[in-house]
């Protein structure tokens, strides 16, 4: 663990080791209260990383707090209906077909997507269809979410142009806020993954020697980073911190290699993705429905 602290202006941690990541995401010492008083970054943070992950004042499920019985009680149901999806897709269904028919290489970078965008809005609402403006406004939340452009992100904010995005979004899923996670920041790790997978079938060599697991482990990839904040003072790993310390938990590099894809969605934590069995197996049907009909092009 690597501390900055610089008394009333910053405290943060930053968390890159795997079982570390572990111990704070489990300990109920660390939450998503999000509550201050805070060192003036801190607060600064927050502020703009709550004003990105909500609509219309109301957060995001992947920000809200552990005592929310709501927020657990509609997590765990979205994971067992979610779950109940995932045998069928990891055996390669004919609705898999436009995203196996561009990992085969056809069609542009960009179109991969709305594809995309669109398998996971219709695990909301059955009729989803993505459109490129659909699409370019969760590209507008990734790039809010992570811009240091100051002014740019003020500009925005003057005109409206993120809630806009968020709110078409919103009305596209009947206001689910799961859903708006799932269709404007989740599905861009999907993306990642189908983009690796597509590299992969390029490479003839690299294809016939992978595992269907092994591609999906390849394929899965996690945020690049969560945020937790301490409830009280104390010591983690060594580390003190301070009640109201912000802890950086670094998914992207920790959950490299087998050992450590419990990461990818903190399946050990209360804060779970409810998407952890149903993308790997979309991965996983991907795949399978993409080398069959490499084999048999009159498979469909």
């Amino acid at each position: 663990m690597k501390r900055t602290y610089v008394p009333g202006i910053t405290d943060v941690i930053v968390v890159s080791d795997p079982e570390e990541i572990r111990t704070v995401s489990a300990e109920a010492r660390f939450d998503r209260d999000f509550a201050g008083p805070l060192p003036i970054l801190n607060w600064r943070r927050i502020r703009r990383m709550l004003h990105v992950f909500s609509v219309g004042g109301n957060r995001y499920p992947t920000m809200q707090p552990r005592p929310n019985a709501r927020r657990a009680e509609a997590q765990d149901e979205l994971w067992r209906r979610l779950n109940l999806k995932a045998e069928e897709v990891k055996r390669g269904p004919a609705e898999l077909e436009p995203l196996a028919d561009w990992v085969r290489g056809i069609g542009s970078e960009e179109k991969i997507g709305a594809l995309v965008q669109q398998s996971v809005g219709r695990l909301f609402v059955p009729t989803f269809t993505a459109t490129d403006e659909s699409w370019r406004a969760a590209r507008i939340v990734l790039e809010a979410a992570g811009s240091s452009n100051i002014l740019k992100m003020f500009w925005w904010r003057v005109i409206g142009k993120l809630e806009r995005a968020k709110a078409l979004l919103a009305s596209m899923v009947n206001g689910d806020l799961a859903g708006v996670n799932g269709v404007s920041v989740a599905l861009h790790h999907v993306v990642d993954g189908l983009r690796k997978m597509r590299g992969i079938v390029a490479n003839p060599k690299r294809r016939s020697s992978m595992t269907a697991d092994e591609v999906v482990d390849e394929c899965l990839f996690a945020p690049n980073s969560v945020v937790r904040q301490a409830k009280i003072s104390g010591e983690v790993g060594g580390c003190p911190f301070r009640r109201g310390s912000l802890f950086i938990l670094k998914l992207g590099s920790a959950s490299k290699g087998a050992a450590n894809r419990d990461l990818v969605f903190l399946n050990q934590s209360w804060s779970r993705c409810p998407a952890e069995k149903w993308v790997p197996a979309l991965l996983e049907g991907v795949w399978v429905r993409t080398l069959a009909t490499l084999r048999d092009p009159k498979a469909n």
